[in-house]
């Protein structure tokens, strides 16, 4: 009885949309993407779907698919929330002289190489393809000397609008 309890109480917040978090795009949903060095690691819906299509595009180009560090996760979600708080768009973190690579190794990556995707008011599906049309986007998404990526996606008011930014993080390890 209390098990039935347990689960009419969380069909009921389900349906409400009780205890949800706007925070990062579509938390209610999402999935668990293989991480770099054995087991995996959760990735909310829009995340999850762009490393999909990263790894499809890598396949179909005869490249090793990409797998999540943590460190290049934790990036990539930090930079998104902070430009949709921030209002603002760029590879440089507002105030500072920070770039991408730069962030990438404050938090924690110590990489040979290094690059970053950013985007924003799209699907996942339509920034990646706009990327695929982008000389220097897609040469990133198609680099095999990167093998591992952090994906972040976050959804908030930028600029007054709503709007999903997303940060892809790419590195290989020293």
């Amino acid at each position: 009885m209390r098990y039935l309890l347990v689960v009419f109480v969380a069909i009921l917040f389900a349906v409400a949309g009780l205890g949800t978090v706007d925070a990062p795009a579509d938390a209610a949903g999402g999935g668990y993407a293989k991480k770099c060095g054995g087991g995996e690691i959760f990735l909310h819906a829009k995340e999850i779907r762009l490393f999909t299509l990263h790894n499809n595009a890598r396949k179909e180009h005869g490249l090793k698919p990409f797998c999540v560090h943590p460190a290049l996760q934790r990036a990539a979600r930090a930079h998104s929330e902070d430009m949709i708080q921030r209002d603002y768009f760029s590879h440089f973190t507002k105030g500072t002289n920070e770039g991408a690579c730069m962030r990438i190794r404050n938090y924690g990556y110590n990489w040979s190489y290094c690059g970053e995707n950013i985007g924003y008011n799209a699907t996942p599906d339509g920034v990646f393809n706009a990327w695929m049309r982008n000389a220097a986007h897609r040469s990133n998404i198609l680099n095999g000397k990167f093998h591992e990526i952090g994906v972040g996606a976050r959804t908030g008011d930028y600029l007054g609008s709503r709007t999903t930014m997303y940060t892809v993080d790419f590195g290989t390890r020293l």
